[in-house]
């Protein structure tokens, strides 16, 4: 077994540990049941890899989840903001962004968690496209995207091919 497997066994304990330990309020009698689902959950999850992408790795992980709980409270507020203030201006659209992660579970991380950030959602995934529907339109381009999607390929191990974050074919598509 190599570090970087030990690591994405650990992560997936942990988080998994951790999830348990929140939804049974800390109960030490509910472990009895705990121990054995998180024990699947890890094989489950062993058994479900691809050749060419693993699990998250651990120090990913620790590095993704604050980034991910910061985006998801922004997320809401944004969009609370917006319900409450209905005189804040929006401009909804949709936009064409090009995925650079693999198909598998680090690109499945990356699109749901779009669906998290401020004023985005993914709405469709066409190939290598991920078309997203954003409330204030796409005058700021795909940073934010761009940026999440470092950090998920970064969370799993992998490396980016477009070195320029420019080249993207984000572009307004209107509804």
């Amino acid at each position: 077994m190599n570090r970087h497997m030990a690591s994405s066994i650990a992560s997936t304990t942990l988080l998994s540990g951790l999830i348990w330990w929140i939804l049974s309020d800390g109960a030490l009698e509910s472990w009895i049941i705990g121990v054995p689902a998180i024990l699947l959950i890890v094989g489950w999850s062993l058994s479900q890899q691809n050749s060419f992408q693993s699990l998250p790795r651990f120090f990913g992980l620790l590095e993704f989840v604050p980034y991910f709980l910061w985006e998801s409270l922004r997320g809401g507020i944004d969009v609370a903001r917006l319900a409450l203030a209905p005189s804040t201006s929006i401009n909804p659209c949709f936009i064409s962004f090009d995925l650079q992660l693999p198909k598998g579970p680090a690109q499945r991380v990356f699109i749901n968690t779009v669906s998290l950030l401020p004023g985005t959602l993914s709405a469709d995934l066409l190939g290598e496209q991920l078309i997203v529907h954003r409330l204030r339109g796409a005058s700021d381009g795909d940073q934010d995207l761009r940026e999440c999607e470092r950090r998920v390929a970064r969370m799993y191990g992998l490396t980016l091919t477009d070195a320029d974050p420019g080249q993207s074919s984000a572009g307004a598509l209107r509804p």
